[in-house]
């Protein structure tokens, strides 16, 4: 299998490149063709890529992520109908999607009802649900006027599928910005896309998301890396592990998998559901935020449990052995974390190696979210990388990479050779409005 380069036309069948510029203005050419008229707003979003504590993010963690130069770019107009339309171009041919704006809102008042310690992932549902479930959102988040039913979409992406590069919050954060008509430069307005966009995911996406993922995208930077600590809710830059004195290159390597399927998840959702709604829960039973928050958390949150055992039968709460697994987990994680920034910014490239490690093997140990990528993983060790960690452990069978940049060809070609697929993870530009 090649190194990832994707091969997209434009409607006249020329190709077109890859930048968010080009891709941009791709969308609007689509936009134009498929649904005669000219579209009120395109933006593009960048795929996004997790170094370490991402598994954290629920829990009230940190959370270091970067750009990538995969881009998705959306392009939207209003439908005179109540009817959300997605047109998804791709090397294949256009894919057209449809669904009526009061299915959507059917949708949302079932997930409302719902218990939120009991709640069911949503069923599976394709992006003109999910983006209608975007859309939904936005008009109660008054983003959007409450006028807005139908939508028109249009799609182009070089993200990968199921390589654990976001490629849904991409397109979620790119929706987003096309759908909003005021300015998107100040923080606190896409600090409130990046919400909107998670919480529609959370209703009507069955993948539990990364809520990092629509942050990093919308407040990035191309040439740094993000670090969001839940903690205080910041959102700061530090040096990109990937650069010219670094000395380093990032990839991301996956298990063969179909362009169009989910791309090989290895967890159910409802596996990465139950976690959070034990943390949800716990977090209500001590009246805090988040754990992160609570004092020597995992000793009085492992207790509660135990009571809570011992007065109720509840076969939705972990066992005792599994939470104080998990409670271990996230506060590890979140140190690592810290260390791996501090790492970062000194330059210390074996503590970085040593820490990423660290959380792999924690992640197969305590977290039990490892499979075929706990083998990519060590296999990519082998063959000289500096470090080697699940993209996204429970939904991806895909490894992120840190090399030495002069070991990347031959590394890259070796794996290339071996029928895994490798993406090559530059430095990527913010999400923004096509100008």
């Amino acid at each position: 299998m090649p190194i990832w380069q994707p091969r997209l036309n434009n409607p006249a069948g020329e190709p077109i490149g890859t930048t968010p510029r080009e891709l941009a203005a791709a969308s609007i050419a689509y936009h134009r063709e498929l649904f005669n008229e000219e579209p009120t707003g395109t933006a593009t979003a960048p795929a996004t890529w997790s170094l370490i504590g991402e598994h954290t993010d629920h829990a009230g963690g940190i959370v270091v992520a970067a750009l990538a130069q995969w881009t998705t770019s959306v392009s939207v107009a209003p439908a005179s109908g109540d009817t959300v339309s997605v047109a998804i171009v791709g090397e294949g041919g256009v894919d057209r999607r449809e669904a009526e704006f009061a299915e959507i809102l059917a949708l949302a008042a079932a997930k409302q009802d719902e218990d939120p310690v009991r709640a069911t992932p949503p069923p599976p549902a394709g992006p003109e649900i999910r983006l209608g479930g975007l859309v939904w959102t936005m008009v109660h988040r008054q983003l959007l006027s409450r006028d807005t039913r139908g939508v028109n979409i249009t799609v182009i992406s070089t993200i990968p599928q199921g390589c654990g590069l976001g490629e849904d919050a991409a397109l979620e954060t790119a929706t987003a910005l096309a759908l909003y008509a005021e300015d998107t430069r100040e923080a606190p307005v896409r600090a409130r896309l990046a919400e909107a966009c998670t919480q529609a995911a959370i209703m009507f996406n069955p993948t539990a998301p990364l809520r990092a993922r629509h942050t990093v995208a919308l407040r990035g930077d191309r040439s740094r890396v993000s670090v969001v600590n839940y903690a205080d809710c910041s959102v700061t830059q530090i040096a990109h592990p990937v650069s010219a004195t670094s000395g380093l290159r990032a990839l991301a390597v996956s298990a063969p998998f179909t362009p169009g399927t989910a791309g090989g998840n290895t967890t159910e959702p409802q596996v990465l559901l139950q976690r959070r709604r034990f943390l949800d829960e716990a977090a209500r039973a001590f009246s805090v935020e988040s754990l992160r928050l609570l004092p020597d958390a995992p000793t009085r949150v492992a207790d509660w449990l135990a009571a809570m055992h011992e007065v109720v039968s509840r076969p939705d709460l972990p066992t005792l052995t599994a939470a104080r697994d998990w409670l271990g987990f996230w506060e590890d994680e979140t140190l690592r974390a810290q260390r791996t920034v501090s790492a970062l910014r000194s330059r210390r490239r074996s503590d970085i190696a040593r820490l990423l490690g660290e959380s792999q093997e924690d992640l197969g140990a305590r977290y039990q979210l490892i499979s075929t990528d706990g083998a990519l993983a060590q296999l990519c060790l082998a063959r000289g990388a500096l470090s080697a960690r699940s993209s996204s452990a429970g939904l991806s069978s895909a490894v992120i990479v840190l090399i030495d940049a002069r070991s990347t060809e031959n590394f890259s070609a070796d794996l290339s050779a071996d029928g895994l697929l490798v993406v090559p993870l530059d430095h990527g530009d913010v999400a923004s409005p096509a100008s």
